[in-house]
């Protein structure tokens, strides 16, 4: 009988604590949750040699979205998985004293990222939380001549693959609406922006 009482009163307690978390959390098993941002500080670009044009090139800022979905929750946190898009441009324009020239460079992201929200991390509306990412980029280069021809040269056009690891937060100011922020080697060294949140166990 006693037994019997002790394994009841654990059980019990264990699952209030398992139900207090979850309604706590910011981000649970089930949510989704989608990103759209703006980036500053280029990381991709100048890969394609722009670093011989000096401060004559005119740097935009990146465009973001990524999606994530919580997996599952494990050990002390819940893993996410998602995708993040990106777009970033960049231009130089120049003159042989007669003829304009415009040069561009077009970065464009493909990256797939793991999350880990850690439990004491992720409380109430705000939720903190590394991110491994694998960036993949295409950087593509077109000329503008004097005729106003396009000119693409293949040899100037670069695929970036290479991981990295950010760190991101969200603050939700209602259920479903936030913002949030990510630092790191992405395609911008850091980016801000809106966050919507759905779904959640």
């Amino acid at each position: 009988m006693k037994k019997k009482l002790i394994l009841f009163v654990t059980t019990t307690l264990l699952t209030i604590a398992t139900t207090s978390q979850a309604q706590d959390q910011c981000f649970k098993a089930g949510t989704s949750a989608i990103n759209l941002g703006v980036g500053f500080g280029n990381t991709v670009t100048y890969g394609t040699g722009l670093y011989g044009y000096g401060g004559a090139v005119s740097i935009a800022p990146a465009f973001t979205a990524s999606y994530e979905y919580g997996i599952i929750h494990v050990g002390i946190g819940i893993i996410g998985a998602g995708l993040e898009f990106g777009y970033q441009g960049s231009h130089y324009n120049y003159t042989d004293g007669v003829n304009i020239y415009k040069e561009r460079w077009t970065t464009l992201g493909f990256c797939p990222r793991a999350t880990y929200h850690f439990d004491i991390l992720n409380k109430g509306k705000l939720d903190i939380y590394p991110i491994i990412q694998l960036n993949v980029y295409n950087s593509i280069y077109t000329d503008n001549g004097p005729a106003g021809n396009v000119y693409v040269n293949p040899n100037n056009n670069s695929v970036f693959i290479r991981p990295s690891i950010l760190a991101a937060v969200r603050y939700y100011f209602t259920p479903n609406f936030g913002v949030y922020s990510e630092l790191g080697y992405d395609i911008s060294i850091i980016k801000a922006g809106i966050s919507l949140k759905f779904g959640g166990k």
